[in-house]
């Protein structure tokens, strides 16, 4: 009886845990290599919850200690060769026990967005690495519209990873699809951690009372904002006398192209 308790004490304490993973992330849609900005990310994460971030003021010191500029609660995008960030950054939330997510995404302004966790097929592969000090696994998966490649430690039994990836036997350390439009890689993972930072649902400017979209929502808002730009460059066109544009394809310019 006493070994049992004490198996008991020591799991609940392992999974009671708290970690932090630091990745780098970046996203180049419209383009065929990782050539855009590359921001710093972390997750951050226990047994029941997971918080990600990215392009957030904080995360890039050597920018944001200069050139960040606040009023009071309202929020400031700051521009910085190339570099989109903003005070409170793109992010995740995942709620294991709801199986849910609640993401931002900037939209002129942010919007913000709740959906079902979504179901990734991943396919476990023979593959392995070593990523820092951990042995990860290859999984393969189509993801709204892009092929991702995902590593995943066993070492960290956890379903969680960066953005939106996840469902895996373990932590993922390092994902990215085919040509490397988004790609998050690892550099380094405290585990457990005494970092202070938050396990929290989406944070937003104080006073914003925008309620949740659902992602059918966002695919109409993407889609409607791309033909109407579609259709004032035709117009500018016609207007000058130039080549009318090539319509663009809606999968190769976003992210999440709901193939």
């Amino acid at each position: 009886m006493k070994y049992l308790l004490l198996l008991f004490f020591v799991s609940t304490t392992i999974y009671a845990q708290k970690g932090i993973i630091y990745y780098g992330q970046i996203t180049s849609p419209g383009m065929k290599s990782a050539s855009g900005p590359d921001l710093n990310a972390y997750l951050i994460f226990n047994n029941d919850q997971s918080y990600y971030v990215t392009a957030k003021d904080s995360l890039e010191k050597a920018y944001a200690k200069d050139n960040s500029v606040f009023k009071g609660d309202e929020e400031q995008t700051a521009m910085y060769v190339g570099n989109n960030t903003s005070r409170y950054g793109n992010q995740v939330f995942f709620d294991r026990d709801k199986d849910s997510i609640w993401w931002n995404q900037p939209f002129g302004d942010n919007i913000y967005i709740a959906e079902k966790r979504p179901e990734i097929e991943w396919k476990l592969e023979p593959e392995t690495k070593k990523i820092g000090k951990f042995k990860t696994h290859k999984a393969t998966a189509l993801f709204r519209g892009r092929n991702y490649t995902a590593w995943y430690a066993l070492e960290i039994p956890l379903p969680y990873g960066p953005w939106k990836l996840g469902g895996l036997p373990g932590l993922i350390l390092e994902a990215y699809d085919t040509k490397k439009k988004m790609y998050l890689y690892f550099k380094n993972l405290e585990y457990p951690t005494e970092n202070k930072a938050a396990i929290t649902q989406v944070q937003r400017p104080k006073g914003d009372t925008k309620g949740w979209l659902t992602i059918e929502d966002f695919e109409r808002l993407e889609r409607n904002s791309l033909i109407k730009a579609y259709n004032n460059m035709v117009l500018r066109a016609e207007k000058d006398g130039s080549k009318k544009p090539i319509k663009p394809v809606f999968q190769e310019i976003y992210i999440e192209s709901f193939e």
